[in-house]
């Protein structure tokens, strides 16, 4: 509807305004809406607005450049730490109100980045025949006239026209929303881990200057695994899925060992390592495999939808460990049944994805299957 650099370039200025905002700190709450809601909306139209485009613009190594293209996220997260940790305490002035509002002047830097999202030449001409269509239904009158564009308002409110540029028939593909839900499952308990390694080391008596070494882990192997990832899937012998599938197996088998790492640092970093690789090809892989189901031409509309019920996921997971962690916590390991039980969800996220060559096959085998009005028509044809 608008385009990808459109989208980025929004998504961008939203996202800015809500770390603006969030200089005029007042409570918790206050947090919540300025960098939760409207910082993380921004956030999903960037990253929406990059991965969509990576999808569009290449076919041949594809899972590599996405591979490299997400690898962003991964960088400017470990990077951007410990650069704003090192501004609050190096710098007494700097408060943390002020370090959000250098967060925010350098998230504006994505404007540029959206400025570079060009698109093709097709899709240009395709715009443009869009925009000089004339709509005989009364929602939109575009007139071209000596270089004068006269826009008549249309009846349709703007949210209802978003609904209409949706398409919701992507619901009725059994393999796109069995996709949907394995990656609900998955994004249940997939910041778990990044959210309480430290938590996690620290009840299971971690030496505390060690801890950040966890953390740490997490970021490069989750870089490491976007890229090593992406490469493989390139490659002509590996099945995309089979390798989908595996990355969901093995990060929750991490996740659920996190909790029996006992006190050394180094099988905490095991498990962070683990989880982090095989969660960042995960990352990597998820739009592409979608993709593979219902088509690089509705990309955008089920990239949307997908990300929409991960958001949904993320927001339920997180509160929920740290509700089940506060009821256990006169555990010896209060985070065992979290980790084991969001673990187990992965897994199964992974599991129920080998139905989808078969949900496929049956969905190709039903389009070649004819109707009874098409062997009607074939049999008039053939009597006359």
């Amino acid at each position: 509807m608008f385009g990808c650099r459109a989208v980025a370039i929004i998504g961008t200025c939203i996202a800015s305004f809500g770390f603006f905002l969030s200089y005029w700190w007042a409570n918790i709450w206050f947090y919540y809406v300025t960098i939760g809601i409207v910082g993380g909306l921004g956030f999903a139209l960037m990253y929406l607005a990059a991965i969509v485009s990576v999808n569009k613009q290449f076919k041949l190594k594809l899972s590599t450049a996405m591979g490299i293209a997400v690898c962003g996220s991964g960088v400017g997260t470990f990077v951007l730490s410990y650069i704003m940790d090192g501004i609050v305490n190096i710098r007494a002035w700097v408060t943390y109100p002020y370090g959000l509002l250098i967060e925010a002047g350098i998230i504006t830097f994505g404007v540029v980045c959206g400025l570079l999202l060009i698109p093709k030449e097709h899709e240009i001409r395709e715009a443009n025949v869009s925009n000089t269509l004339m709509q005989s239904n009364g929602e939109a009158n575009l007139v071209v006239e000596n270089d004068q564009v006269n826009t008549k308002s249309t009846s349709k409110s703007f949210f209802k026209q978003i609904r209409d540029e949706i398409d919701l028939n992507l619901f009725r593909d059994v393999a796109f929303n069995l996709f949907v839900f394995s990656n609900f499952l998955t994004s249940l308990g997939f910041n778990v881990i990044y959210n309480f390694a430290d938590d996690l080391a620290s009840d299971a008596k971690v030496v505390k200057d060690l801890r950040t070494y966890i953390v740490m882990s997490i970021g490069l192997s989750n870089i490491l695994g976007r890229l090593v990832i992406g490469f493989l899937d390139d490659r002509k012998l590996v099945n995309r899925l089979l390798l989908f599938i595996l990355t969901l197996l093995l990060s929750g088998v991490a996740t659920i060992a996190a909790p029996l790492c006992g006190s050394s640092v180094i099988s905490h970093i095991g498990y962070a390592s683990v989880f982090g690789f095989f969660s960042g090809g995960y990352v990597t892989l998820t739009t592409i495999v979608l993709g593979d189901i219902i088509g690089v031409e509705k990309i955008s509309d089920g990239s949307g939808i997908l990300f929409f019920f991960v958001g949904v996921a993320t927001a339920i997971g997180t509160p929920i460990v740290g509700a089940m962690r506060d009821a256990f916590s006169h555990f010896a390991r209060p985070f065992f049944w979290p980790y084991v039980i969001f673990g187990v969800c992965t897994i199964v996220s992974g599991i129920l994805l080998f139905a989808i060559p078969l949900l496929q096959k049956n969905k190709r085998s039903t389009k070649k299957t004819p109707t009874v009005e098409d062997n009607e028509n074939t049999s008039n044809q053939v009597e006359s």
